[in-house]
């Protein structure tokens, strides 16, 4: 996983769109598997609400999203727009590349998963061609060659599944990026992330060792921003939503253990060049 996304490992949840509607049909469920061979996913789904079920085989696991190139824009020139974004060694030129990703793609958020367990990612999406992408592989040769191209048909509106909890991004008027979530997250059960905030985003979950406040959360984020080091309060890696544009959601439903967890976005404040986890976007919640 390119480290702009991650310092350490990153979850991601998401957000489902409009509520059931009389007549719709149960959402169905697509699999998503990522082999040593590269990534597995349908060619078409239906449009509305589509559960992928996103799987890994590969040890360091997956970070698979969905998204839509916008008209007038060529898939190549945009992948090779994601690669400068998560360029370490150019960091304008990163910035600047990010920023235009904004206007060159939609990007509807998708999963972090560990290997050898299973993550429902769902979202609801539109008639027209998509791609999907395994973020793990940014920076690695061949980007263009591993992406899926993804046709989603007309079809019956599907019934998105109902929320347990709810993660909300937003903007303070200041323009930073801020968490507002339960203190506490039902394993097991769907949870809808919304991206209210003003730039493409997304929130992951890290488990931490018992007792970690969330100072010692920040100050090893800080270290990391800064180049430096500081004791890591992450005791394994990430599970959840990957960065999903402004105005979206998805629904994210994950068996995680029980304990405590970081709820952290790894990108960079557009505004400002620095990660939004180092200007304070990161919560300690409990999964129960």
């Amino acid at each position: 996983m390119p480290t702009l996304m991650i310092p350490a490992l990153a979850l991601a949840l998401a957000f489902v769109a409009a509520p059931a509607q009389a007549g719709t049909s149960e959402t169905p469920a697509v699999d998503v598997v990522v082999e040593d061979s590269g990534l597995n996913s349908p060619a078409t789904v239906t449009a509305g609400a589509t559960t992928f079920r996103i799987r890994s085989a590969d040890p360091e696991g997956a970070y698979v999203g969905v998204v839509r190139i916008r008209p007038g824009h060529a898939l190549r020139d945009v992948l090779a727009d994601v690669e400068r974004a998560f360029d370490h060694a150019d960091r304008e030129g990163a910035l600047a590349a990010a920023r235009r990703l904004s206007a060159e793609m939609v990007l509807y958020g998708g999963a972090a998963v560990q290997a050898g367990m299973v993550v429902d990612y769902t979202t609801v999406l539109a008639p027209g061609a998509y791609v999907v992408i395994d973020f793990k592989e940014v920076g690695r040769p061949g980007l263009a060659d591993k992406v899926r191209r993804l046709r989603v048909l007309p079809g019956l509106p599907h019934r998105s599944p109902s929320a347990a909890a709810e993660i909300v991004l937003s903007s303070t008027a200041a323009g930073a990026t801020r968490f507002t979530a339960p203190a506490t997250l039902p394993s097991g059960r769907p949870v809808r992330v919304v991206n209210r905030s003003r730039q493409y985003n997304e929130a992951i979950l890290l488990p931490v060792r018992p007792g970690t406040t969330r100072e010692q959360v920040g100050a090893y984020i800080t270290a990391v921003s800064e180049g430096g080091q500081a004791p890591s309060p992450f005791t394994g890696g990430p599970v959840g939503l990957v960065p999903m544009s402004p105005g979206h959601a998805a629904v994210i439903r994950a068996d995680l253990a029980p304990g405590s967890y970081a709820l952290v976005t790894w990108l960079r404040d557009y505004r400002t060049g620095r990660m939004h986890a180092d200007q304070g976007t990161y919560e300690l919640i409990t999964v129960e």
